[in-house]
C-alpha cells in the first residue's frame, strides 16, 4: 500500500478556483443547446455551437503550451479566464444563430489556454506519488460545480436563455481573482514557500531547545541558510539539465497514444455528446418534467464525482489500468442504455452511471500523461493530450446530430458508448503497466 500523502495548499487553490468556473459552465451547459435551436437551426447546427468551443480549443492547443511555458502559467491561467468571461458576456448578447456560433467559439481560446496552464500547475506542484490523487482532485473541484451548476440554472430559468452567460463570465472573474491572489507568481516560489511549511512543522522540539541556547541558534540559522541556499542551485541545476518534453518523445511511449485515443473517446461522449444531445435528448421525451435537461447533467456531475473521490488514490496505489478500463466499459454501456430506452428514469439513471465511469477514467489518464511526463516540464505534451479530446468534442457533436437528425438518438447513443468500449480493449491487449512507470 502506498503511503498517504499531502497534497500543497496551492493545489487546493486551484480546486476552489475550478470550483467557481464549473459552476457557472453549469448554469450554461444545458441553456446552450436550446438558446442556439431557439434561433430556428436543426439539431446538428444546435449542436455545431458546443463544437465551435471545442474547435478552437484544439487550434489554439499547441500555442496555448509554448505560451505557458514562456510567460508562466499562472498568468496564462488568468488570460484563458478574461478571454472566456468576455466571449461569454457577447454569447449572450448575441442576436442571431451565427453571433452566437461565433462568441461561443472564440471563448475556446480562452478554455484551453487556462486548461493547460493549470493542468501544467497541478503536474508541477504534485507530490511524488501524489499526481493521480491531484488530478482527481482537481477533477473533483469541476465536478462539484457542475453538480450544483445546473440545479442553480433550473432556478434561473424564467429569467430565459441570456443570464446565466452573464452569470457565467462573473463567476469567471471571482475565480481568477482567486489565482491571482492565492498561488505564487512563480511555482519556485510555490515549492519554497512548501518546503519553509514543512521545515517548520518537522522540528518544533529542537526550536524550542535553540530559544535557551542563542548560540546554537546562530549556528543553526546560518546552516539552514547554506542549506536552503545549496538546495536552490541544485535545483535550478537540475532544471537545467532537463529539457521540456518534446510530444515526439511522448509518441515513443505506447501507453501515451493510448491514453490519447482515451481521452479523444472522453471528448467524445462524456463532454461532446453530454453537453450538447442529452439536453435535447431529455428535452424530446414526451411528457418530460422541464428540469430534466438540467438534471441529466447534475447526474451525470454527481456520479462523476463520487467516482472521483477514491479514482485517483486507487490509480496511484493499483494502477491506471484497471480503473480507466473499468470506467470505459462502465460509461460505454449505460450510454448506449440511455439511446435504446428514451424514459425520464433512463435518462437519469445513465447519467448518473454514465458520469461515474467517467470519473473512474479521468484522474488515471491524466496521471498516465503525468507518468509519462515526469518531472521534466511538459506543458507542449498536456496540451497535445488536450488536443486530443478536443477533436473528440469537436466531432462527437456534429457527427451525433446527423445521426439524429436522419436517424434518431438510438443510432447516437449506440456508437458514441461503443467507442468508450473499443478504447477498453485497447487498453487491456496493447497496454503492460509496470510499477515503475507511476513514478
Amino acid at each position: 500500500m502506498a503511503n498517504r500523502v499531502t497534497l500543497p495548499r496551492e493545489i487546493w487553490v486551484l480546486v476552489a478556483a475550478a470550483v467557481v468556473v464549473s459552476l457557472g459552465y453549469g448554469i450554461v451547459a444545458p441553456v446552450l443547446p436550446q438558446f442556439a435551436k431557439s434561433f430556428g437551426v436543426t439539431t446538428t447546427a444546435a449542436t455545431v455551437v458546443v463544437s465551435a468551443f471545442a474547435f478552437m480549443r484544439l487550434v489554439f492547443a499547441p500555442a496555448s503550451g509554448r505560451l505557458s511555458n514562456m510567460f508562466g502559467e499562472r498568468w496564462m491561467y488568468i488570460l484563458g479566464m478574461a478571454i472566456v468571461g468576455v466571449s461569454s458576456v457577447a454569447s449572450g448578447l448575441a442576436q442571431s444563430y451565427t453571433q452566437l456560433l461565433i462568441y461561443r467559439g472564440l471563448g475556446g481560446i480562452g478554455s484551453v489556454t487556462f486548461s493547460v496552464a493549470a493542468m501544467s500547475l497541478i503536474f508541477k506542484l504534485a507530490p511524488p506519488g501524489g499526481k493521480g490523487r491531484a488530478s482527481a482532485a482537481y477533477g473533483s473541484g469541476f465536478l462539484l460545480g457542475s453538480i450544483f451548476g445546473p440545479a442553480v440554472g433550473a432556478v434561473l430559468a424564467p429569467l430565459g436563455y441570456r443570464w446565466p452567460f452573464m452569470i457565467y463570465a462573473a463567476l469567471l472573474a471571482v475565480a481568477a481573482a482567486i489565482v491571482f491572489f492565492l498561488v505564487p507568481s512563480s511555482v519556485s516560489d510555490a515549492t519554497h514557500s512548501l518546503r519553509l511549511r514543512r521545515d517548520r512543522t518537522a522540528r518544533p522540539s529542537r526550536q524550542e531547545e535553540l530559544e535557551h541556547d542563542p548560540t546554537a541558534r546562530e549556528h543553526e540559522q546560518t546552516a539552514d541558510e547554506h542549506a536552503a541556499a545549496e538546495r536552490e542551485i541544485a535545483k535550478e541545476k537540475a532544471k537545467a539539465k532537463k529539457p521540456p518534453m518534446t510530444v515526439r518523445e511522448a509518441l515513443q511511449v505506447r501507453r501515451f497514444k493510448i491514453v490519447l485515443l482515451t481521452a479523444f473517446a472522453q471528448g467524445w461522449t462524456n463532454m461532446g455528446v453530454r453537453v450538447a444531445v442529452v439536453p435535447l435528448l431529455a428535452a424530446s421525451i414526451p411528457g418530460a418534467p422541464s428540469w430534466l435537461p438540467g438534471g441529466a447533467l447534475m447526474a451525470f456531475a454527481a456520479g462523476n464525482g463520487l467516482a472521483l473521490l477514491r479514482a485517483g488514490y486507487l490509480s496511484d496505489v493499483y494502477g491506471r489500468k484497471p480503473i480507466v478500463v473499468f470506467g470505459l466499459i462502465v460509461s460505454g454501456i449505460f450510454t448506449i442504455i440511455m439511446g435504446m430506452w428514451d424514459t425520464t428514469g433512463v435518462v437519469m439513471l445513465g447519467s448518473f452511471l454514465g458520469g461515474f465511469g467517467s470519473g473512474a477514467i479521468q484522474p488515471s489518464q491524466q496521471g498516465t500523461v503525468a507518468d509519462i511526463v515526469g518531472n521534466r516540464p511538459g506543458s507542449q505534451v498536456v496540451s497535445f493530450f488536450q488536443m486530443s479530446a478536443d477533436l473528440g468534442q469537436i466531432l462527437g457533436p456534429i457527427i451525433a446530430g446527423l445521426m439524429i437528425d436522419y436517424s434518431g438518438y438510438t443510432l447516437a447513443y449506440g456508437f458514441s458508448g461503443s467507442i468508450l468500449i473499443v478504447v477498453a480493449l485497447a487498453w487491456i491487449f496493447l497496454v503492460k503497466e509496470r510499477v515503475e512507470d507511476r513514478r
